[in-house]
């Protein structure tokens, strides 16, 4: 079997993915870092990478709780996907995997380690989260504070 190269945007993309698992730059390096060194070149591809790097993440010698909102590779990120690191780990890790990745119901469940039950209720918890302002009302802000627009749409 022949490799097929991975795409610079593809390894950014399984980079961002491990860390809004992880919450940590250090951690979403180790997990990537982990993945290549245990994949074979001939059998790297992009999907190998990333479903490499989602169990690296999950692992708990690399999950974490504490998360540096000031770290540069956070920081850059856009608001929305900043906004799902504030959500309670297992909420985040689910809403990653299930919304962000779009991984089958079943397969989420058995990546967690819980019931297919359990990832509705995550589910829920996680966009009734993502759709509240911090004090508690209902989000209507827009992508970025820094337009006019998006000042005039933050206002309660």
């Amino acid at each position: 079997m022949n490799s097929v190269p991975v795409t610079p945007q593809e390894v950014a993309r399984t980079f961002v993915t491990a860390l809004l698992l992880t919450g940590s730059t250090q951690r979403a390096e180790a997990a990537v870092l982990e993945t290549i060194e245990a994949t074979r070149l001939k059998e790297m591809s992009a999907g190998t990478l990333l479903e490499g790097t989602v169990s690296a993440s999950l692992a708990g010698q690399i999950a974490g709780h504490h998360i540096d909102l000031g770290d540069p590779a956070i920081s850059s990120l856009p608001v929305e996907l900043r906004n799902v690191l504030n959500l309670p780990a297992e909420c985040r890790r689910c809403f990653v995997l299930r919304v962000l990745l779009g991984l089958p119901h079943e397969v989420t469940a058995r990546m967690l380690q819980t019931g297919t039950s359990q990832i509705d209720e995550l589910l829920s918890i996680a966009a009734r989260t993502l759709a509240l302002r911090p004090d508690g009302t209902t989000r209507y802000e827009c992508p970025t504070a820094k337009s006019q627009t998006a000042r005039a749409c933050a206002k309660p």
